[in-house]
């Protein structure tokens, strides 16, 4: 009896131990900068000023190309000298308009994927011309909006036949705590749609009508099949594999306080003010050049009398979400949100990004273990 009781002692500290997050002393807290290895320079003019992050790198008859779509506009890079290969306009309207809001696109080495308007996807070609249109299933009414959602830091996904994209309420509201088909899969074959299925946190109650804290990023890991979804208030992030949900801690080892926003009425309106100030998860991404989880937290927001108390930090995962390294960084020096090239994941670096060409900092997230 006595052995039968130790042995329950041993498997319930083993089970608890497991479900633990690491102790703050276990992570290594570094500055991001400091595992910078190379710059990535892409040139512009005068109707590209502004490149954004959303960038495809992929072999082509041209060599290693990075390739974008900003502006209604599709512009391919030579990798890795940054020289604008070519530029290609698309149209709003006409046969082949693709709309004037895109809430997201795809590239890949064959044509480029649009989601439009909130309610159909188009495929193009690279030269301006649609190639298919495809409408989104009508709105449950559960659902309670018109149309599908979607917001900046979530991007498609391709896998196979499939695109994978997610659907988000502009604010949480009461009656959402059991819609759970926020995910959306279209197969590009069949033409067909489906869902794969995920719930909020539960405490989101605590947290509707805000437009900040209600608000979640994606990430698809085809190697794993599996999405994840990081909540703006929860450190566990959902992983839903072969129809099943369920939680991982992968949180920061920081306290932080989620401070709910008020709601202002204006005629027929609601105006939503968040509270800036704040602790926020943001997105995820997915470093394929070191194969790590990365996971964007603001542990406190900036206030009109303290603009500089802002902290942030991107968290480091590997692909199981186990915690590796959280990486303090200035966002006045650093973007949030990069994209993948050979040698790393290029985040926009704003001291170096002039009126002629657009910096990037190359960040090889395989050098934490050398800084530890």
């Amino acid at each position: 009896m006595r052995n039968f009781t130790l042995l329950l002692f041993l498997t319930l500290s083993i089970l608890d131990n497991s479900c633990t997050p690491k102790s703050k002393k276990s992570i290594p807290v570094l500055d991001l900068k400091d595992i910078i290895v190379d710059t990535l320079l892409l040139a512009k003019d005068t109707l590209t000023k502004n490149l954004g992050s959303n960038f495809y790198y992929y072999p082509s008859d041209s060599g290693e190309v990075l390739a974008t779509f900003i502006d209604h506009q599709f512009l391919v890079y030579r990798y890795p000298d940054g020289s604008l290969l070519r530029k290609q306009k698309y149209e709003k309207e006409g046969p082949n308009g693709i709309g004037s809001f895109i809430t997201g696109n795809f590239i890949d080495d064959q044509s480029l994927y649009f989601l439009s308007q909130q309610k159909e996807i188009i495929q193009c070609d690279f030269y301006g011309k649609v190639i298919n249109r495809w409408d989104l299933p009508e709105v449950d009414r559960e659902r309670k909006y018109a149309n599908y959602s979607g917001y900046l830091y979530n991007k498609l996904y391709k896998s196979g036949n499939e695109l994978y994209f997610v659907d988000m309420p502009f604010v949480f509201q009461e009656g959402f705590e059991n819609y759970e088909k926020w995910g959306m899969v279209f197969n590009t074959e069949s033409h067909s749609f489906s869902h794969y299925r995920f719930l909020y946190p539960e405490n989101i109650l605590d947290y509707t009508h805000d437009d900040q804290l209600g608000l979640f990023s994606h990430l698809y890991i085809p190697a794993n099949n599996e999405h994840l979804i990081s909540f703006a208030i929860s450190d566990s992030i959902a992983v839903v594999k072969n129809g099943r949900q369920t939680w991982k801690w992968a949180g920061t080892t920081e306290s932080l306080v989620f401070k709910k926003g008020t709601t202002v009425p204006s005629g027929e309106y609601t105006v939503y003010q968040p509270d800036h100030e704040s602790s926020k998860y943001n997105g995820l991404d997915f470093d394929t050049h070191a194969e790590k989880i990365l996971r964007w937290v603001r542990v406190k927001g900036p206030t009109k009398e303290n603009m500089e108390q802002e902290r942030n930090r991107l968290l480091v995962f590997d692909e199981k979400l186990k915690p590796e390294a959280e990486l303090e960084f200035n966002r006045e020096e650093l973007g949030m949100y990069g994209f993948n090239t050979p040698k790393g994941y290029a985040l926009s670096l704003y001291s170096q990004t002039t009126d002629d060409v657009t910096a990037f900092a190359v960040i090889d997230f395989s050098k934490i273990n050398s800084l530890e």
